[in-house]
């Protein structure tokens, strides 16, 4: 049997997943010699000429966004077979298990939570700056690539609209049930605090294990998302009153009490790496997955919910503007006295960052330290009186890195992730944005005009080293 080829570049080799909107394939591309996701959209969507101009819209924007926890977008393209055109989006094929397969055996150690959700967050927030809302959040779509998650399935994103018009027909509500907002529902409104909510019920069935709350069909968990308060989380070790706090508030009904993406990744980044200096909880043993997961795989089997938008009186709908502060500084956890980090956004002290989730009602991230972090540095420093002192590992310094776009400094932590001290354009660039981290890969992007240059700094141990990327939109 012949493989099928689309736009004489892309040979299709085999169906990684479908669903009602699309059908995603392994593909090769036969010019650059790399293997690709390919996703061909199916049904009425491959019909409708308004519905193909839009996604290859969006499909556009999706793939000038750069960054290391979101899969890329390569190409978009128009097959036609049997007299008829069908889109295809062409996408990063990522190595790894989707979120989804990794939790199938059990809770996650929260600070695999906390490092994971804040990864997919860090992506998420990308992505709003540059006006895009995934719309499809959720364990499948996020993979576990060797240099951290990433979040799959931009390729049907969606530009940000504060009211209507989020979705491909007025009568249908794109998604998965269990994930979506209140504000979806009521009068489809498409925002980055969308994202958010969706973000929260993520975040909380890691925790948990369970969904946020207990229903009986697909009709009472929308009920649900409109009208019912979710279940608190219940505690587990390693479990920051903050961090269940922001887990609430990314569940707000109103999405004006919700964080930005980019406030729940520097407080779960924070508060991962407080925890990780707890004893970590058992899991049970699973057999190891192997194997390559599709950077659009998730979304092939993602429902179309055909839903009645229902009003919902007094909602509230923002327009969230991503707010970047050009300098920022830096203290550190003995409380030294601050330095300057240089221009960028620079990260929070942990505690600041995990306190100021837990501050309902604003946006500010606010001064106060986390207890836990307090105890757990106390604990640190005060070794059982029957054991001699140990010698501390001796430090790596930070290291400094410089590309066209701009000049970063990194770190290694002990448990040997990322992290971003400063960052600092250079003369005509500016801040695009950041993943300080710690993360597995942390990143500071630099723009000006259409060129990107990103720098992603990785350990070695505890040694940094850095990669540069030049992106064109």
């Amino acid at each position: 049997m012949q493989r099928r080829t689309l736009g004489g570049r892309y040979h299709l080799d085999e169906v990684l997943g479908e669903g009602g909107m699309s059908v995603v394939w392994r593909a090769r591309d036969q010019v650059l010699g790399r293997d690709v996701a390919v996703k061909l959209l199916s049904g009425r969507y491959a019909a409708d000429a308004g519905a193909r101009a839009r996604i290859r819209a969006e499909a556009r924007a999706a793939a000038a966004l750069a960054h290391p926890n979101v899969a890329q977008v390569h190409d978009f393209g128009e097959t036609v077979e049997d007299g008829r055109r069908t889109p295809y989006v062409v996408m990063e094929l990522v190595p790894g298990p989707t979120l989804e397969q990794h939790a199938a055996d059990g809770p996650l150690p929260v600070a695999d939570v906390f490092r994971i959700v804040a990864e997919v967050a860090t992506g998420l927030a990308a992505a709003h700056a540059d006006g895009l809302v995934h719309r499809d959040v959720k364990p499948a779509n996020v993979i576990l690539a060797p240099t951290g998650a990433k979040v799959v399935d931009f390729g049907i994103a969606a530009a940000a609209a504060p009211s209507g018009g989020g979705d491909l027909d007025d009568d249908q509500v794109l998604g998965t049930p269990e994930y979506l907002a209140p504000e979806r529902l009521a009068d489809d409104a498409v925002t980055p605090a969308s994202d958010v909510y969706s973000l929260g019920v993520l975040l909380y069935r890691l925790v948990a294990g369970r969904p946020p709350w207990t229903t009986s069909g697909t009709t009472d968990l929308l009920e649900a998302h409109l009208l019912v308060a979710p279940t608190p989380l219940p505690d587990r070790p390693g479990l920051p009153p903050a961090v269940a706090a922001l887990c609430r508030r990314c569940l707000a009904k109103d999405p004006a009490d919700r964080p930005t993406a980019a406030q729940v990744a520097e407080a779960l980044a924070a508060a991962a790496t407080t925890t990780d200096a707890a004893p970590a909880e058992p899991r049970p043993a699973r057999r190891r997955r192997v194997g390559v997961i599709a950077g659009v795989a998730g979304a092939a089997a993602a429902a179309t919910l055909a839903w009645p938008l229902v009003p919902v009186r007094d909602q509230v709908t923002p327009a969230e503007a991503q707010v970047r502060t050009e300098t920022r500084t830096l203290g550190t956890a003995s409380g030294d006295p601050a330095r300057t980090a240089g221009t960028g956004p620079g990260p929070a002290s942990p505690s600041a960052a995990v306190a100021a989730a837990a501050t309902p009602g604003t946006g500010q991230l606010s001064a106060a330290a986390s207890m836990s972090a307090a105890a757990s540095m106390s604990a640190a420093a005060s070794p059982a009186a029957s054991e001699p002192a140990a010698e501390p590992p001796p430090a790596t310094p930070p290291a400094t890195f410089t590309s066209p776009g701009g000049r970063v400094e990194a770190e290694c932590t002990p448990a040997g992730l990322a992290h971003l001290l400063s960052w600092t354009p250079a003369a005509t660039y500016r801040v695009a944005w950041v993943n300080a981290g710690p993360a597995a890969a942390a990143t500071a992007a630099f723009v000006h005009g259409n060129q990107t240059v990103d720098v992603t700094v990785t350990c070695d141990g505890t040694t940094p080293t850095a990669a540069t990327g030049v992106h064109t939109k």
